[in-house]
């Protein structure tokens, strides 16, 4: 038999030497993937840290500099007597009842709120104070102060455009003692708006049921009838010497039935007080299509149209307010149109039956009023025009909102 041989040794795998490799691999592998979600979770902590900064210090910011805006065209609308010549917000606790326009009467409207903890908002709406002691501030108070520029905008009585600076801050309080700007407290946010606002006139060219730059160019037919009443009269006219009153029932009416003016001037400027690109920028709706002018008209709203109107059954003339086209206005039979308001053409108007129309019309073309089976009105109301005036005639935005110091941060 054979026997083996002695054992000199135990047998080895060629690939002992690499026993742990894989083992190494793993651990090198996790330590791969936790850097990179460690490095990826860093990256995204670090972002939103950037944008709630960036948020506090300025998206904050610019809506505190929004709300200091809008109190000030509150403070102007407010005012009993107007237009207003000076803004000057009052601060007197002991008033019955109390004046509590702002918090800082030496600055002009000051309101600070608390946001979170120790994060605090602050707007400043600056007055104009020539006086003022402390040159640093009255240097800042003249790059900011809220100021009457009706002279810039050209022949205008005074108060009738105000300029508004609206600076809004976002601050950390540490020192309620203290000022918001000064240590321990910080200054995370500032940002300023600038707006202008202006007042309606709303002031057509005579007091008349119709306005109308020539007499020549005013046609009132069948049962078109025109009421001036005893307070305006019934066609007020820049040239010409009669309106064509002609047709059963046709007539006109007032104190005189009418007459000319002069000087005259239907211009739009004259009538409202500022231009057309101005008119957009204060009117609630502005329309180029004429699909899109709203019917019935929102209560006293001021729309503009720079188009051509017709309006009829399915979508008549109704509302109170003011209209403004810069086009043709034709109200077709049947419309069953009933306005309140000033409506202003600078165009043609042709007005058929049954329609009322209550206020004052200005038409810089012609005007056509024809009726048939029924009548057609043109009433002057001067209680509607006063209400206009009054809801209408106040300040209102007239400009984008802009950032003049945008640079500067």
């Amino acid at each position: 038999m054979h026997h083996p041989g002695p054992v000199t040794g135990q047998h080895q795998s060629p690939r002992e030497h690499e026993r742990g490799v894989a083992l190494i691999l793993g651990v090198l592998f996790t330590i791969i993937v936790v850097g990179i979600t460690v490095a990826g979770s860093l990256i995204l902590k670090a972002h939103q840290t950037k944008t709630k900064t960036n948020f506090v210090s300025h998206g904050q910011a610019v809506q505190f500099a929004r709300s200091g805006m809008i109190e000030a065209l509150g403070w102007l609308r407010k005012q009993t007597a107007q237009p207003v010549m000076a803004f000057e917000p009052q601060l007197n606790a002991s008033a019955a009842p109390p004046i509590l326009d702002t918090i800082e009467p030496e600055i002009g409207i000051v309101r600070e709120f608390e946001i979170s903890e120790t994060i605090w908002g602050r707007y400043e709406v600056w007055k104009r104070w020539d006086a003022d002691p402390n040159a640093t501030r009255l240097a800042w108070r003249q790059k900011m102060q809220c100021e009457d520029i009706s002279h810039e905008r050209g022949n205008l009585s005074a108060g009738s455009v105000w300029r508004i600076r609206s600076i809004g801050y976002v601050f950390r309080r540490n020192d309620e003692n203290a000022a918001f700007n000064e240590l321990p407290n910080q200054v995370l946010g500032q940002e300023v708006l600038e707006v202008e606002t202006r007042r309606l006139a709303l002031q057509p060219p005579g007091q008349a049921a119709i306005c109308i730059d020539n007499a020549a160019n005013c046609l009132v037919r069948t049962k078109g009838k025109v009421v001036g009443g005893s307070l305006a009269a019934g066609i007020n006219y820049g040239s010409g010497t009669t309106p064509s009153i002609s047709g059963t029932g046709a007539s006109v009416t007032g104190m005189p039935n009418y007459t000319v003016i002069s000087p005259w001037d239907s211009s739009m400027t004259a009538v409202f007080g500022v231009a057309l690109d101005e008119l957009e920028a204060m009117a609630d709706y502005v329309v180029t299509n004429a699909n899109d002018f709203p019917s019935p008209i929102p209560t006293d709203t001021v729309c503009v149209a720079e188009t051509s109107l017709t309006f009829d059954g399915s979508k008549p003339l109704r509302g109170t307010g003011v209209v403004i086209v810069v086009g043709d206005v034709t109200l077709s039979p049947g419309s069953y149109s009933s306005f309140s308001g000033l409506l202003y053409v600078q165009g043609n108007l042709t007005i058929r039956e049954p329609t009322e129309v209550q206020g004052a019309v200005v038409v810089t073309g012609s005007v056509l009023l024809q009726g048939a089976s029924d009548s057609v009105f043109v009433t002057y109301d001067d209680n509607i025009l006063n209400h206009l005036r009054q809801e209408l005639g106040t300040y209102r935005l007239a400009s984008a909102v802009s950032r003049p110091m945008a640079q500067d941060h």
